[in-house]
């Protein structure tokens, strides 16, 4: 069966060589290869592909151009992998195809390359891809130039020149170029920006990124790049257009924001409509104060009046309630009351308090060691050395 579904498992011993990692393109080593190397991007290669329902057929092509000599991309990304007369076979969302890669253009690695190598390299990669260009193969330049700008880096920037540094600037506006052809608008704008790090006046840089960011709708950045365009060539007539036609789309973007603005709340006052939301605008908070107010507050006059209305009439009614007291007073007195006899209180015993002393040291009586009585039937005599003599009979 043609082609393959990304839910299918890999074969036994399958890669997924597909750049997104999604198993789209997968492919299967039937014999491998006796070369180390493998073919790189701009290199000849001659592969024998064989298609279903086509017998193999040997097809010399260059890597990165495979459109003009009718080779898939997923041919091309294939190659890269292998080595020199492997075969394998190539699982495609389109068709399966059965691979053979009998020689490769094999270039001379970089680390064994001096510098007048390298910069002769260089210089033949950007006249490559300049043709390339021309001949709008746009990925194939897009190689050359990346590939011319590896060459440079390669180089000790203490042996680096004025001239490595002229063809780094022309490789990253020519790339830029060919990414607002390729309609990748970040790309180009990164590149413009790399360059006017270090030429911050360079006239091509600042076009070309004032396109990407017109295209990105970025208007306020693409007018800067204008103006400082045009202060640099005054009456620099592509810029002039491109500075109307970036004035003219944000105008354009601010009536369809503003349009978008207005649709969206026409469309919430239908649904309030539609919900009996929409009513009589609400009363401020002091308008319905002013409409409630009574008539003796509706002014300062007015205000005071009432007040001392109101003092007088709360004086009258302590006065009123005052002789009402007195006279409550008077019809009933006050009886004595009886003096209770205060009982006398208990004294309170007082709080011993215990307190610990230290004892106190006393001197002893030193009492002398009374000697011992000899036993009968032994003599003994004292000596200097107070000795007894045991003396048996």
């Amino acid at each position: 069966s043609s082609g393959i579904n990304a839910e299918w498992p890999l074969r036994p011993g399958g890669q997924d060589i597909s750049p997104a990692q999604n198993k789209s393109l997968r492919k299967s080593i039937m014999e491998e290869g006796n070369s180390k190397g493998k073919p790189c991007w701009t290199g000849k290669c001659l592969v024998s592909i064989e298609s279903e329902g086509s017998a193999a057929k040997d097809t010399l092509f260059r890597l990165g151009d495979g459109d003009s000599y009718n080779v898939p991309y997923p041919v091309e990304l294939c190659t890269l992998t292998m080595t020199r007369n492997e075969t394998c076979y190539l699982e495609t969302p389109d068709s399966n195809i059965t691979l053979k890669l009998l020689s490769f253009e094999k270039e001379k690695a970089l680390y064994k390359m001096t510098t007048e190598e390298v910069l002769g390299s260089v210089q033949e990669l950007k006249v490559r891809g300049n043709n390339a260009y021309k001949a709008d193969k746009l990925r194939l330049a897009k190689l050359y130039y990346e590939r011319c700008m590896t060459y440079i880096d390669s180089v000790a920037k203490s042996e680096q020149d004025d001239q490595c540094t002229e063809i780094m600037a022309a490789c990253n506006l020519n790339l830029a170029q060919v990414y607002l052809k390729m309609e990748d608008y970040p790309k180009a704008v990164s590149h413009c920006t790399t360059v006017l790090w270090t030429q911050p006046k360079c006239v091509k840089a600042l076009y070309r990124r004032a396109v990407g960011h017109n295209a990105l709708c970025s208007h306020d950045e693409a007018v800067k790049d204008l103006t400082t365009l045009l202060d640099q060539e005054p009456g620099n007539k592509e810029a002039e257009k491109l500075l109307q036609k970036v004035r003219s789309h944000k105008l354009s973007k601010a009536q369809k924001e503003s349009s978008l603005m207005i649709s969206v709340f026409q469309k919430i006052e239908e649904e309030h409509e539609k919900e009996g939301l929409n009513g009589p605008p609400p009363v401020s908070v002091w308008d319905a104060a002013e409409e409630t107010c009574p008539p003796e507050l509706a002014s300062m006059d007015a205000y005071n009046e009432y007040k001392g209305a109101l003092e007088e009439e709360v004086k009258k009614q302590k006065e009123e309630a005052a002789a009402r007291q007195a006279e409550y007073d008077l019809l009933n007195p006050p009886k004595k009351k009886k003096k209770k006899r205060k009982k006398k209180k208990k004294p309170v015993p007082e709080e011993v308090t215990i307190v610990e002393t230290e004892e106190l040291p006393v001197d002893k009586p030193v009492v002398e060691p009374v000697p011992a009585e000899p036993d009968a039937g032994m003599e003994y005599e004292v000596t200097a050395e107070k000795t007894f003599i045991n003396k048996i009979e």
